[in-house]
């Protein structure tokens, strides 16, 4: 230390952490129903767009359902943020060329398409791994 700097004690790691919500309570949805998984705001600015606000869900969601939102045709534009790093929820906003099929379509177009997707990477992982346990017995 210098001259006239006092030798500040070691701050306890959770100390530094005191305004971070715990990390049980950002993910798991309270039982009693006062907070809703999504909500839907219609944009009155700009046509056929809307924004949905995902609760305790982060980038994983956020950034694979924009991504598959955007291989549709009928899609202008599909983004999402993460308001604060505190807030777990994700706002996913999207703009359809036409009504139909709207923002609410295409979001449910894109979450059948991915478990589609998921499902057909799963039976292939599954079916990998079965031919290596076959081919190769003693790395099971």
């Amino acid at each position: 230390p210098g001259v006239g700097c006092i030798p500040r004690e070691p701050q306890p790691a959770f100390a530094l952490l005191m305004n971070k919500p715990d990390d049980f309570e950002c993910w798991r949805m309270p039982d009693d129903g006062t907070v809703q998984k999504v909500t839907c705001v219609k944009d009155t600015k700009v046509p056929n767009a809307m924004t949905l606000v995902i609760e305790r869900e982060d980038h994983t969601l956020g950034n694979i359902l924009r991504m598959q939102m955007l291989e549709d045709d009928q899609v202008l534009f599909s983004g999402y943020r993460v308001p604060h790093p505190l807030e777990p929820a994700i706002q996913l906003k999207v703009q359809t060329r036409t009504d139909n099929p709207g923002p609410v379509q295409v979001v449910q177009s894109a979450i059948g398409n991915l478990k589609a997707e998921l499902a057909t990477l799963r039976e292939r992982f599954e079916a990998a791994v079965n031919d290596r346990e076959q081919h190769n017995p003693r790395m099971s």
